[in-house]
């Protein structure tokens, strides 16, 4: 765990002294607090279904900007060949990574709390679907690193990872349209693939464990395909 720590805070530092974590950070709060005025003004309803619903569209366009580098960037200045021959395992270079990754995520969502929090304090929600869409948020976001950061791993070129990243996303998203179409147990077992029909749930407050599962096992399996990617690479 130290060698990961240690990974984490050296992308954490180059995150902070580049603008990446500040524009990140800007923009997805501007555009969040602009979705959060006009649904609440719209729907005079103190629910966060619309608004976690809006920041997690959000944050799958700007993931990307995130993950792009984190492994595209080593490629290209070759410190990935120090990497591999430091006393380090592929798995806690990829997971030092994500960590740092992660934990900016981390600090965007609890800046957000104050949206929920505005909710209670001036209206009487039902707290129930407000914990679920947070909880679905967090999840969600972290599966989009974790696509990002395989994205990054497959070319030097940061806007190629950028692009691959994006489209893996939006096909994720959206594959359960495809599922309605089909129908039957076909169609609903590609619905359960959608990171969107997923959120849904959650957002209702329905705390599933399904649900939860999904977003874990996807995190999972693109940590996963991204350590297998570089050791094929490192060998």
């Amino acid at each position: 765990m130290n060698k990961v720590w240690v990974i984490a805070k050296r992308e954490l530092k180059s995150y902070f002294v580049s603008p990446v974590a500040y524009v990140v950070i800007g923009l997805f709060l501007l555009i969040s607090g602009y979705f959060f005025y006009v649904i609440l003004a719209s729907s005079r309803m103190a629910e966060a279904r619309g608004i976690i619903m809006n920041m997690s569209f959000t944050f799958m366009l700007m993931s990307p900007l995130i993950t792009m580098r984190l492994l595209s960037e080593e490629k290209k200045l070759g410190t990935i060949e120090f990497l591999f021959t430091s006393p380090i395992k592929v798995s806690e270079i990829v997971a030092g990574k994500y960590l740092a990754a992660l934990i900016l995520f981390l600090a965007m969502v609890v800046i957000t709390f104050q949206y929920p929090l505005y909710l209670i304090l001036f209206g009487k929600p039902d707290l129930g679907p407000i914990f679920t869409s947070l909880l679905g948020f967090f999840l969600l976001g972290g599966t989009y690193l974790a696509v990002g950061l395989f994205a990054s791993s497959l070319s030097e070129n940061q806007l190629i990872s950028a692009i691959v990243g994006m489209v893996v996303l939006i096909f994720l998203w959206v594959i359960g349209w495809a599922g309605d179409l089909i129908g039957g147990g076909a169609g609903n077992f590609i619905s359960s693939l959608s990171m969107m029909n997923n959120l849904e749930n959650l957002g209702k407050g329905v705390l599933d464990a399904g649900n939860i599962f999904y977003y874990i096992a996807m995190i999972f399996f693109f940590l996963f395909i991204t350590v297998k990617r570089l050791e094929w690479k490192r060998w």
